[in-house]
């Protein structure tokens, strides 16, 4: 393959989405600044839900600017503000954020919709607690390199939408029986299918055969006393399809940068529950 054709025109593609989906968020955050002075419970929900995405929404056009795998330490441009460890910084803003608007909606619903048990209750504060966690071990793996610190950080994420599964499809069957908005409708039936695609992958796939498929290199890896530096400093820009792990990483990075983007543009309007719990 041609690297000054793929790279330019995969590259350009996720520019141009991503600039438009920010201007959407502009759009939607705009009108949270409206509502903003009347400082009731439901415009301060909308408010940290289109704070949140316009969060995630930025970081991921940054992102595709500047693209990076912070695992292997690789990068679109040789510039700081490509560095690994800027972008990782970046990320946990932004998967935090992503997290907490699916919680705050989810929450939303105890009492609007019929009652749930206590773990399905609790399952959204679970979610954010796994992401909140896989953090640190994201920091710890591209400083250390150690591999079992990054298959840590996934399962982690692994267990989020495990953990949040159950409720989404309670929640799905009960708008069976009571009268709901579409748009609640709608932010359901997308977290099932992110929930159940998301599971699939990473329990079937990506931990099994990816992040605890090699963790046998960590034997004898000796953490520099620069550690820290070179994570910052220390990274490779490269356009070379082989070297940032040929479609496959391609598939996820322009998954990642579209689909939970849409999810979060969706996510920033909120459901809207037309009845009071029945």
């Amino acid at each position: 393959m041609n690297n000054l054709t793929w790279d330019v025109i995969w590259s350009t593609t996720m520019i141009v989405i991503n600039t438009i989906n920010f201007l959407l968020a502009l759009s939607i955050f705009h009108r949270s600044t409206k509502l903003g002075q009347q400082k009731t419970h439901q415009t301060r929900y909308f408010s940290y839900l289109r704070i949140m995405g316009l969060i995630f929404i930025s970081v991921a056009l940054y992102r595709s600017v500047f693209v990076s795998s912070y695992p292997n330490r690789l990068a679109w441009y040789d510039t700081i503000l490509n560095s690994p460890f800027v972008i990782r910084s970046m990320a946990c803003f932004a998967e935090m954020s992503f997290i907490g608007m699916i919680a705050i909606i989810l929450r939303s619903l105890d009492n609007k919709m019929p009652r749930i048990n206590t773990f399905l209750h609790k399952a959204p504060i679970i979610a954010v607690g796994c992401i909140f966690l896989a953090q640190f071990f994201a920091f710890a793996g591209l400083v250390t390199q150690y591999l079992i610190l990054f298959a840590i950080e996934e399962t982690l994420w692994g267990l989020a939408f495990l953990s949040i599964l159950p409720l989404v499809i309670v929640r799905l069957r009960q708008t069976k029986t009571i009268s709901v908005d579409k748009s609640i409708k709608a932010f359901l039936i997308v977290m099932a299918i992110w929930c159940i695609g998301y599971c699939i992958f990473q329990w079937g796939i990506a931990l099994p055969f990816i992040h605890f498929a090699d963790l046998a290199l960590d034997a004898g890896r000796v953490v520099p006393t620069d550690a820290l530096n070179q994570a910052i400093f220390n990274f490779t820009a490269t356009r070379d399809f082989e070297t940032w792990g040929g479609i496959g990483f391609f598939i996820w990075h322009s998954g990642y940068f579209s689909l939970c983007v849409w999810m979060s543009l969706l996510f920033m309007s909120a459901p809207r529950v037309k009845h009071n719990k029945t």
